[in-house]
């Protein structure tokens, strides 16, 4: 044999040995590195992966109403810090941390996927914000810095990020390639999916960092978040925060009953479950999350006798400390008694921004509001159709003035008829009269009667209703013990009216009614904040709102004035009717499926645009019930109205006696008019 030929056929013996041991070795190296992440995966316990979100649109800004009172920026609104920490994880870790990428698989491929605070929140629905003295971090509007919040997985203090009240009522539509910005207006966020994806981005982290390959993640991470105290030391600890950190957000998963999907929360049950459950470590105060609203929009807000949807909550400094302290601000309720209550809640900000909200009195004003405006339909949407408009004028007198009351430019609008003072009876004073009775006392100021619309009259859906009144809290050893201010039938012989506001005494029960209690926590915290601050008595009174705290439960839904009306959809309180032509059509024409996520604007039936995805879903009529229905498609959620919590019924124009009817029946060319007319609010 020719020595070349046999050198040449040994070195394919050898090369195809090579070859098949090099396959083999590649092999377990891979069976072992797939092993090693499935154990990783299985140590962190949480879903790595993110959901589907919508794309992201840069797109040109306008600023629809951007100015409160006295003149301060909307940009001060927008991050003023209500001492909260609702993004569970420290500031510095916030801004290092990368987006999550669509599979933790997919970490394996390496590469950066940005910032999770910049693009990728946007897409959960929050609104892009340029960096100001307000906002030097370029936070999306409604999160801010929180200084020196407990954060359990690294057992130690640090700044946090936290909601503003901006963060739920600043909303956004899309019209002709323009983003507007609507502040005081519904936000579009899901904060469903936001935990989701935080989760996923935090896990995915959590991951890298146990990985001794391919863990480039976890060192980009590494390096933005210990800067110069870089080190394997602290390196270590990181890693080891970051695995007690998913360990903590683990045990706070909600239980979901109705998906609250984009533009909707179900607050009071979320604030329920922070105070009573999650602060208090007792479980048994947890309820699921069932009763989705719609974020409501805050303009003129601050004159009304009674805020929200249930028209349950009296005094503005109630009412915002509640909101903070169910987006986690910090609460002691287990410390001795002369501290307990103590709080991060940032009262001063509160006040302030409820003074930015409110302006001055009306009264003292010439009968106009100058706090935060209404939005006015802007001038780059259609042109109103005067004629058409003043057709809807009559009809809204006609069908809306009695509960939504006259147009707020009116001179009716400003009559003792619907401006009064607040009447009621404090027995801690015990103010008599001469025949023993206790004396009623009025407010100095007049404020906006708001009329509450019975559920039996109303016919909507009653899940948000009903939370304060049937749900209870055992609150036993909380010493909640504390005087509320609330409706009780009135003595015929003292009083004419049926119900008189007066202060009972509440005290700590294994069964509290969860309205009440929730209204005495928050006095007894701001009452905590006072004392801690050596705030005088003669000037809390005006902090407060110069009103008592009165609560109400069970009294229906409250219909507000319709200024700005236009730029609030979704709506019925809990979303459920994509545009206000669909809400002034009978009850057989609303659609079944709703699909909220898309800030784009339909300026003829005022509301959300529906896609053809979900015009296609509503044409067929077989349906998978409820339960199994998928929450999501293509991104966007889509709400099943045939679900409790969700219904799309009452407040129906109709000839027919049905239940929940407020008005006849609208032709299509008077829904037009009407709608027209809504516009000019």
């Amino acid at each position: 044999m020719n020595p070349s030929h046999q050198q040449s056929r040994v070195g394919r013996v050898v090369r195809s040995k090579w070859s098949i041991g090099t396959v083999v070795l590649v092999s377990i190296a891979f069976i072992y590195i797939v092993a090693r992440i499935n154990s990783a995966i299985d140590s962190i316990g949480y879903s790595l992966t993110p959901p589907e979100l919508p794309e992201y649109q840069d797109l040109e800004r306008v600023n629809v109403n951007p100015t409160g009172w006295p003149n301060k920026s909307a940009n001060w609104f927008h991050h003023a810090s209500q001492g909260t920490a609702t993004l569970p994880v420290p500031y510095k870790w916030l801004l290092a941390l990368e987006a999550p990428k669509s599979s933790p698989w997919s970490i394996l491929l390496g590469g950066d996927e940005g910032r999770f605070m910049d693009e990728f929140i946007l897409r959960l629905g929050f609104i892009k914000q340029r960096k100001t003295a307000y906002n030097p971090d370029g936070l999306p509007i409604g999160i801010a810095k929180t200084e020196s919040i407990y954060f359990p997985g690294i057992d130690q203090k640090a700044d946090a990020g936290g909601f503003t009240c901006a963060a739920c009522h600043t909303g956004q539509m899309i019209h002709e390639g323009k983003r507007f910005i609507i502040d005081g207006g519904p936000a579009m966020t899901d904060l469903g999916l936001l935990t989701q994806s935080l989760g996923a981005a935090l896990g995915q982290t959590a991951l890298s960092s146990k990985l001794v390959l391919l863990n480039g993640r976890f060192e980009r991470f590494a390096e933005r978040v210990l800067g110069s105290n870089d080190n394997i030391v602290t390196r270590g600890r990181l890693k080891d925060e970051l695995s007690k950190t998913m360990a903590v957000l683990i045990k706070r998963n909600d239980k979901i009953d109705v998906t609250e999907g984009f533009s909707r929360l179900d607050a009071l049950n979320r604030i329920g479950n922070q105070v009573f459950s999650e602060d208090m470590e007792r479980h048994a105060n947890y309820s699921p999350i069932n009763a989705p609203v719609n974020y409501p929009h805050i303009w003129t807000t601050s004159w009304f006798d009674w805020v929200q949807y249930d028209g349950s909550i009296m005094q503005p400094l109630t009412r915002n400390t509640g909101e903070a302290l169910g987006v986690a601000a910090f609460l002691d309720v287990a410390g001795p008694d002369a501290q307990r209550f103590a709080s991060s809640v940032n009262v001063p900000n509160l006040i302030r921004i409820e003074d930015w909200l409110a302006g001055e009195d009306p009264f003292n004003n010439n009968r106009k509001f100058n706090g935060l405006p209404a939005p006015k339909w802007p001038a780059q949407f259609p042109l109103i159709k005067k004629d058409l408009a003043k057709q809807g004028s009559h009809l809204y007198q006609e069908l809306c003035q009695k509960c939504h009351l006259p147009p707020i430019g009116s001179p009716e609008f400003w009559s003792d008829k619907y401006w009064k003072p607040i009447s009621y009876v404090d027995i801690r004073s015990a103010k008599q009269g001469d025949n023993g009775e206790l004396l009623q006392q009025q407010t100095e100021r007049k404020f906006l009667h708001v009329e509450i619309i019975p559920l039996e009259e109303i016919g909507t859906d009653p899940a948000q209703a009903n939370i304060l009144q049937t749900r209870t809290v055992d609150t036993t050893g909380l010493n909640l013990d504390a005087h509320i201010c609330t409706p009780v039938p009135a003595d015929d012989k003292a009083y004419s009216e049926k119900e008189v506001l007066t202060f009972v005494e509440l005290k700590d029960s294994a069964t509290s009614n969860f309205g009440l209690a929730l209204g005495a926590l928050v006095e007894r915290t701001n009452n905590q904040w006072f004392n801690q601050n050596f705030i005088d008595q003669d000037k809390r009174p005006a902090m407060e709102g110069l009103r008592p705290n009165c609560l109400q439960v069970g009294k229906g839904y409250k219909a507000r004035p319709l200024n700005g009306v236009w730029a609030t959809a979704p709506f019925l309180h809990n979303g459920s009717i994509a545009t206000l032509y669909h809400l002034l059509s009978p009850l057989e024409d609303r659609p079944m499926f709703v699909e909220l996520g898309s800030p784009v604007f339909d300026a003829k039936h005022v509301g959300i645009v529906q896609g053809k995805t979900i015009q296609a879903f509503n044409k067929n009529k077989e349906h998978n019930p409820p339960a199994i229905t998928a929450d999501y498609s293509d991104g966007r959620f889509i709400l099943d109205t045939r679900e409790l919590g969700n219904h799309n019924t009452g407040h129906l124009f109709s000839d027919a006696d049905v239940s929940g009817k407020i008005g006849r029946a609208l032709s299509d060319g008077e829904r037009m008019a009407l709608i027209e007319y809504l516009k000019t609010l």
